[in-house]
């Protein structure tokens, strides 16, 4: 009894820290597109710091990746799905809103996740669940509709981005749900794909130009790293905290992510949020209770 109790509590403390590292990663965004960077170029920069860190974790624990013709392809869709678009969508997003708010919209991946697979057939309707997608959409019309909502009405059509993120990644949810080799480890899986949107943002970032060239690796270059090193981590921990407590329970680390976003700005940023704003964070709350996955 003891030794379950132990590792119940283990699991929420493990539950707290990626929640917490996820939605820390959201604040460290908003320090690196503030130090006046181009999306595009932040987007590479953290891809190649993150790729870099998978190929040495890879090379030291003596794994292979696989690079057949079905690898390759697996690897540029989850790539393209899961890092190229919505990291550059993402950081736009932070030079316009506050780190709270676009907390409160990517929260929507669980939810947009459980539409696209009942689109395909891979979840079957349940009238509750649908309810929590029903919740999430009226969540952001709050956000927009209202012109007291955000801190200024041309702020509302820059949320399109944030919800773009999140059906990039719900894509990939499902995308990985449906085609992942089963030989390849997650962290197998993120090497892969971060070296493919690498390749996929080299001719953009160099047509553009829009290099970020570390220089003294002032406040932006710091956050940059520390922000990939926190994204490898919290999935890391993720995967493992789905192995020892099951998705069920590793599913709830999204109302951590959101809630550390949304307080972290408060303290960090000063941001104040108006009664529409901590509206729409109740219902997207309660639209991911809703589709919670069940236990089965």
């Amino acid at each position: 009894m003891q030794k379950i109790a132990t590792a119940s509590f283990g699991a929420w403390i493990a539950l707290l820290l990626v929640g917490i590292a996820w939605g820390g990663t959201q604040v460290l965004s908003k320090l690196v597109v503030e130090g006046g960077h181009h999306a595009i170029g932040i987007s590479f920069l953290a891809t190649a710091v993150g790729a870099a860190i998978l190929a040495g974790y890879i090379v030291l624990t003596r794994q292979f990746l696989p690079l057949g013709r079905r690898y390759l392809l697996f690897y540029a869709v989850a790539g393209a799905l899961g890092t190229a678009l919505p990291n550059a969508l993402s950081y736009e997003a932070m030079r316009h809103l506050s780190v709270g708010v676009v907390s409160i919209v990517l929260a929507l991946v669980p939810i947009m996740t459980l539409l696209l697979a009942l689109v395909l057939r891979m979840e079957r309707p349940d009238p509750v669940r649908l309810a929590g997608l029903g919740l999430g959409a009226v969540a952001v019309l709050v956000l927009v509709v209202p012109e007291a909502s955000l801190p200024a009405p041309d702020q509302a059509i820059w949320v399109a981005l944030p919800v773009l993120s999140c059906l990039c990644y719900a894509l990939e949810n499902v995308y990985i749900a449906k085609s992942r080799p089963e030989n390849l480890s997650p962290l197998q899986v993120m090497c892969g794909l971060f070296w493919a949107a690498l390749i996929m943002l080299l001719p953009t970032v160099w047509i553009s130009d829009t290099w970020m060239i570390p220089g003294a690796f002032d406040r932006s270059e710091f956050a940059l790293v520390a922000m990939t090193l926190g994204h490898i981590g919290a999935y890391s921990g993720f995967v493992w905290l789905i192995g020892r407590a099951g998705p069920v329970f590793a599913a709830q680390v999204a109302y951590v992510v959101t809630l550390t976003g949304v307080f972290m700005g408060m303290a960090i940023f000063g941001e104040a949020h108006s009664a529409w704003v901590w509206l729409s964070l109740v219902m997207m709350m309660a639209g991911l209770t809703l589709v919670r996955p069940r236990e089965r």
